[in-house]
């Protein structure tokens, strides 16, 4: 690697990283997971709050200019993939770069729906990608096809990382690990989910009559019944349009499901403290969630469309042909909701707060082996991690086009001048809290977003990381039969009764007990060693 070290100031970054993480925990580490959370929010909100300068200066840990050009090639998804101003950003956020470090970046953001499919064909062909999020990837599978490279292999985080150890405890980072290697650092982020979130456009509530309690807050908790009287209402009113629009993610937001390994074969119930991995498709929750799918598709809630139409509901919600879809809650939920869809949304609870066994590794962001130059890679995402210039031009786009900051501090997304909204999952990026709160907010939403992770029930799992390298083969044979299923039962296309037997006997066959048996033995393995 030709490059010329300006510094590498260790020393102060160190520091730096003592101050950050002191006083608290992780929410998947093995000791405390949810003060865990509360320490790694509480960095964050400094960085967000008064302490952007410190952030800033702690990406001097790997503050290395480079002799020559290092063009890099990040790739992300988001909801509707690419926005209309993604060179205007790019633009915006090399001229720092290149006189930083003489580093470029290059974007690749897919949608959603296709992010999986195009990231796997670039890393299977040997394409440059240098950074990635792991999001709709699948984080373990993408570990055991050999994409990503270990991040500590020749030193390269310690050397180059040290400012991303300033801003996210330890146990954070080791909860990605698998087999004990480290392949992706999780991103700061609410690592509780409120779980039976449903959010509803207000103008169709105000439309039924609906009245919110005079004490509500911006999640108003509700039982299934009074949402199930709430969505008749709406198609009554509304018959022409779709009532709810169910997503891939729905089983796991809309339930208490313990995904072991990020996938439901062989899961822990949220309604218990065991460390039992059950079945999934024998449990009356997985049945109970189906029929609820299924009547809502035979009332005529769910379109016709809606199991092919990769349409995201987002897009649906703006375009005025849906009234509600599921979601996660937390603290920010509401203006994050009506911020994507240019509506006020009203969101609804129907289950509990709840972190999950894989909550901070869910979706790491890596480095691929593919990369061009590994220490540029570091370098970059070192600098993603800690600047909070970069977070609000990544997330947002730039000032006073995509948006504007208020008196008072805040970020207006809706106050630029371009019609074109620069947007991306502001809860991907690698250091949410580096960002500007948006306006609607309180000034201390990470604060609050703390104590949502403390204050969360927690899974008893939490901080365990599956390997899946000894029942790879079944898995790739249960997840075929799966994906046959899936859709139609989730979406409500078929009767549970009828297709969950047939389904869970293919599975059966596939190799499904195997996987439980493996899971339940390493987690066995990783109780008695705590």
């Amino acid at each position: 690697m030709k490059k010329k070290a300006v510094a590498l100031v260790l020393a102060a970054a160190m520091t730096f990283g003592l101050t950050a993480c002191g006083g608290g925990g992780d929410s998947a580490g093995t000791d405390n997971a949810s003060g865990a959370a509360a320490e790694s929010a509480d960095g964050g909100a400094e960085s967000a709050e008064g302490g952007s300068e410190a952030g800033g200066e702690a990406a001097a840990a790997g503050n290395t200019y480079f002799d020559e050009l290092q063009h890099l090639v990040v790739a992300f998804p988001t909801w509707t993939g690419a926005p209309a101003d993604t060179q205007m950003v790019t633009d915006a956020v090399n001229e720092i770069l290149r006189e930083k470090y003489n580093i470029e970046v290059e974007f690749q953001i897919s949608d959603s729906g296709s992010y999986n499919q195009t990231i796997t064909l670039a890393l299977s062909s040997g394409q440059q990608v240098d950074i990635m999020s792991t999001l709709f990837a699948n984080y373990s599978n993408m570990v055991n096809q050999g994409y990503l490279m270990d991040l500590e292999e020749d030193g390269l985080f310690q050397t180059y990382g040290q400012g991303i150890q300033g801003v996210i405890d330890q146990k954070y980072i080791d909860a990605c690990r698998v087999g004990g290697v480290l392949y992706g650092i999780t991103n700061t982020r609410d690592y509780a989910v409120g779980r039976g979130c449903i959010s509803v456009g207000t103008e169709f509530l105000d439309a039924i009559g609906y009245e919110a309690p005079a004490d509500a807050e911006e999640i108003i908790p509700i039982t299934e019944e009074e949402l199930e009287d709430i969505f008749a209402r709406l198609h009554a009113q509304f018959p022409d349009l779709e009532v709810y629009r169910p997503a891939d993610n729905d089983l796991v937001q809309q339930t208490l499901v313990d995904q072991i390994g990020g996938n439901n074969f062989g899961v822990l119930l949220g309604s218990s403290d065991e460390l039992k991995v059950v079945n999934l498709f024998e449990t009356d929750e997985y049945m109970n969630f189906c029929k609820r799918v299924y009547n809502w598709n035979q009332l005529g809630y769910i379109s016709k469309d809606a199991a092919a139409d990769t349409t995201n509901v987002i897009v649906l919600v703006k375009e005025g042909v849906l009234m509600a879809y599921g979601t996660g809650g937390k603290p920010g939920s509401k203006v994050q909701e009506s911020t994507g869809a240019d509506k006020d949304m009203t969101i609804f609870q129907t289950r509990e707060d709840y972190v999950s066994s894989s909550a901070v590794a869910s979706y790491p962001w890596a480095i691929p082996i593919s990369t061009a130059n590994p220490e540029a890679a570091m370098v970059l995402m070192n600098e993603l991690y800690t600047n909070p210039e970069l977070a609000d031009l990544i997330i947002y786009g730039i000032e006073g086009t995509h948006y504007e900051i208020t008196e008072d501090g805040f970020l207006d997304a809706n106050a630029g001048t371009s019609p074109d909204t620069f947007s991306t999952l502001n809860w991907l990026y690698p250091n949410q809290f580096a960002s500007t709160v948006i306006v609607g907010n309180t000034a201390d939403l990470w604060e609050r977003t703390a104590q949502f992770n403390e204050e969360a029930r927690q899974s008893p799992a939490s901080g365990f990381a599956f390997d899946s390298t000894n029942i790879a083969t079944e898995q790739t044979a249960v997840t075929n039969v799966y994906d046959e299923y899936r859709k139609s039962l989730e979406f409500g296309f078929v009767d549970p009764e009828v297709a969950i037997p047939e389904m869970l006997q293919k599975m059966n066959s596939a190799g499904l007990q195997k996987i439980i048996e493996e899971k339940q033995a390493q987690l066995d393995a990783w109780a008695a060693s705590k």
